[in-house]
């Protein structure tokens, strides 16, 4: 995933500055390599794992990315033992090393670094700051899921899409967007015209596939992904049970759109 075999000393991932978009992670430029590090650390900041070197920015977002999409999956996560050396390594399914712990003497201290790893990401977020505020107070105006299902599909001059509008019993106008096996991916609040309801449609479709536009939210025990223009909510997900099945959802965490898909 990283541009060269160049890990740093365990030492220079400590106490660096927390990444504001990722909670867990925390980020920092090298003086001496110029290249751009992250680390994943446990609620108390203790390194888990360590990057190697990116050279921009976008990559980095890019492996921070992938060990939030791979860090559960079966078989990612894998304890070596080089030599007397126990540490741990995060790998993609393409068997590329993402990420990777210092290394132990002990095989159980590698063991405990493992099982931290698994915890779920959200233990780590320090509330306080605007960044990590949660944007989604409540779900008061939207619907529940089974609701936006079985609609009209939206056709364009291309076909049919997976964006629904309708009215529902209650008099309010919404729009839903669809997965490709038509379950609901997102879902929008009530609008009282369908004036109303269209303008946040437009502002949806414009940023439904912008990475930076979605944030991962807990509210009362469950995961939601929200997309967002600013402070507006455009559309939640459904619920989920985890941080990582909710991000997986987003660009960010599923492969790239295929051209000729219905978004």
């Amino acid at each position: 995933m990283a541009l060269n075999d160049d890990y740093l000393p365990c030492k220079s991932y400590e106490n660096q500055e927390k990444d504001p978009k990722n909670p867990g992670f925390t980020i920092f430029q090298d003086k001496k390599t110029k290249k751009y590090y992250f680390a994943l650390v446990d609620a108390l900041g203790g390194l888990l794992l360590k990057s190697e070197g990116y050279a921009d920015l976008k990559s980095r977002k890019n492996g921070i990315a992938s060990v939030l999409k791979n860090k559960s999956m079966d078989g990612r996560l894998s304890i070596v033992k080089d030599k007397k050396k126990y540490f741990v390594v995060l790998k993609a399914g393409n068997n590329k090393e993402i990420a990777r712990s210092c290394d132990f003497t002990s095989e159980l201290d590698a063991k405990n670094v493992f099982e931290k790893i698994n915890q779920k990401i959200e233990v780590t977020e320090v509330s306080g700051s605007v960044e990590n505020q949660n944007i989604l107070k409540s779900l008061e105006g939207f619907l529940n899921v089974g609701e936006y299902l079985d609609k009209a599909r939206i056709w364009d001059s291309y076909g049919i899409t997976g964006f629904v509008k309708f009215q529902a019993e209650n008099g309010q106008y919404y729009f839903g967007v669809y997965n490709p096996d038509a379950t609901l991916y997102l879902r929008s609040v009530g609008f009282s015209t369908e004036d109303e309801r269209d303008n946040a449609f437009d502002l949806m479709e414009s940023t439904i596939l912008l990475e930076e536009n979605y944030k991962i939210e807990n509210f009362d025990g469950k995961y939601y992904a929200v997309l967002f223009e600013e402070s507006e909510i455009l559309a939640i997900s459904p619920d989920f049970s985890s941080f990582i099945e909710a991000f997986v959802t987003t660009p960010g965490g599923r492969p790239k759109e295929v051209v000729g898909t219905i978004y």
